[in-house]
């Protein structure tokens, strides 16, 4: 599988704050409209980015971006959202405004930029390169890339911990997670894991590393004081992304090739349900009031909203062509 390929591993849904109405919104009170509500879905096989409004499940945007959108990642204030692009060989940058959104710039990063994150302050982008097995880190100001970072084999989902300190990359060829020092810019670890590491979440505090394993149709849990995967949860076919809720009650699983979504209980681990939710879901983001998810439906071009509490579909919004949702989808909490 490459990050080119009509059928790339997952691409990413994120959540962003409300767009006020231009013209009656102070700006004192634009600064302030932070209450995630807008979902950015990549679309791979239309190359656009389409802005689904989460409260109405409708589109209300739609903007062109690179060849093969993929990753996608919203600055912690919710004003840019960063679009990695396989095929162009580039991350679109796009900014939100208060008439509606606009790609500002289209930087050359590596060889198959594939998942993508920012830091929590937002000073910084991580760009995973799938082809020459490194990380890119670009800083936010100039976009400009200012380090590379040796990481393991085919390098795909990223998370960056709350605090800062760490990044962490999973390795679809290496079978490892790559754990990444941030403040040194360099790989201090490598855990290994499952078969064909992909998607890569973290709970809240940051304690627990949770990697989707593509082959071995498991999860693996990391304790992230000690860097030891503590158990593997067994999930159905193809698992490409995992996340869990903000109290970390509830861990979410799509399953690509099953049609569904694994839930654990977040504290004993046991599996608690398995929602159908269309075909080939990848993309998998949890809203921060906990209670609902939304999962990019790849050939079904739908975004699917699930319930938590109910653990069931409550709606689906058509998108453009071929949705995928890989790495960090949403809008941090504030």
């Amino acid at each position: 599988m490459t990050p080119g390929a009509a059928k790339l591993a997952p691409l990413l849904v994120l959540l962003s704050p409300l767009l006020p109405v231009a013209g009656l919104v102070s700006a004192d009170a634009w600064a302030g409209a932070l209450a995630p509500r807008y979902a950015y879905v990549t679309n791979q096989g239309s190359d656009t980015v389409s802005i689904v409004d989460t409260d109405t499940a409708g589109v209300v945007e739609t903007v062109p971006v690179g060849a093969k959108p993929a990753g996608v990642a919203v600055a912690p204030d919710g004003r840019r959202i960063y679009v990695s692009n396989p095929e162009s060989r580039s991350v679109s940058v796009i900014e939100r405004g208060e008439t509606g959104h606009r790609v500002v710039a289209e930087v050359p990063v590596g060889q198959g930029p594939l998942g993508i994150a920012v830091s929590p302050g937002g000073e910084r982008v991580f760009v995973a390169d799938w082809y020459g097995d490194t990380v890119s880190v670009l800083d936010a100001g100039s976009l400009a890339v200012t380090a590379r970072i040796a990481v393991g084999r085919s390098p795909s989902g990223l998370a960056a911990d709350p605090a800062g300190a760490r990044l962490y990359v999973a390795n679809r060829e290496s079978d490892t997670v790559s754990v990444v020092d941030l403040a040194r810019m360099e790989a201090i670890a490598e855990v290994p894991v499952g078969r064909a590491p992909f998607g890569v979440g973290l709970d809240a505090a940051g304690a627990r590393v949770f990697v989707a394993n593509v082959q071995s149709s498991d999860v693996s849990v990391i304790d992230a004081a000690t860097l030891t995967e503590t158990r593997r949860l067994p999930v159905r076919e193809f698992p490409y992304a995992v996340a869990a809720t903000p109290d970390g009650a509830r861990i979410l699983v799509t399953n690509q090739h099953d049609g569904t979504v694994s839930v654990f209980d977040g504290r004993t681990y046991a599996p608690l349900a398995l929602i159908p939710v269309g075909e080939y879901p990848e993309g998998l983001v949890i809203h921060p009031d906990g209670e609902r998810a939304f999962v990019a439906a790849w050939m079904d071009d739908r975004l699917v909203e699930l319930g938590i509490p109910e653990l069931a579909v409550r709606r689906r919004v058509r998108v453009g062509e071929g949705p995928r949702a890989f790495g960090q989808s949403m809008q941090p909490a504030r």
